[in-house]
């Protein structure tokens, strides 16, 4: 059995692309380490993720980001218990306000502000959002922008080959060799 815990916190200091990408890098390494998959908005200094995975994984996880001092005002808003994940190809994904993604869900379901969601229309919208993602992102996009605020990482190959919590290759763009052969 699974469990989705669905958060929002408010983020204490400024918060901008460079730690955006920052976060994203060490979250993404821990999060496929401990199993856990989620999915993050984040909207100028208020955060809202589903985190899914295994009780201890996701306890484990949720206490690191309670005890961090990054988020203030954090408040639980769902606990759920599941037999699938939801975001299985997202270790750690992230949408903004400006996300043209993000965009257009919130206009096509009519909404203004993602917080007066429920839950299960915020955990919704956000897998329309990852589904579009990962058809959408361009590799040289995402290696431009990761090349931008961070040096190229050491052991790209082991970064091509990391698994999932179930197993199954976890699809990072522009770490496959293959794919950059093709974008060159």
């Amino acid at each position: 059995m699974l469990k989705r815990l669905h958060y929002e916190s408010r983020i204490t200091g400024r918060f901008g692309p460079l730690a955006l990408l920052t976060l994203q890098k060490k979250c993404l390494r821990r999060n496929i380490e401990s199993g856990i998959t989620s999915f993050l908005f984040l909207d100028r200094q208020r955060i809202f993720q589903v985190l899914e995975g295994e009780i201890a994984d996701v306890d484990a996880t949720m206490e690191r980001i309670i005890c961090h001092r990054m988020h203030k005002e954090i408040k639980i808003r769902a606990v759920m218990r599941c037999s699938d994940r939801k975001f299985k190809s997202w270790p750690f994904g992230v949408t903004t306000l400006h996300d043209s993604e993000f965009k257009r869900v919130m206009n096509a379901g009519m909404q203004r502000d993602f917080f007066r969601l429920d839950v299960l229309q915020a955990e919704r919208f956000l897998g329309i959002i990852a589904s579009r993602k990962r058809r959408a992102v361009r590799p040289d996009e995402f290696e431009m922008t990761a090349r931008r605020f961070h040096t190229k990482s050491r052991n790209q190959s082991a970064a091509s080959t990391l698994r999932g919590p179930d197993g199954s290759r976890v699809h990072i763009p522009g770490h496959d060799q293959k794919e950059r052969a093709e974008i060159r």
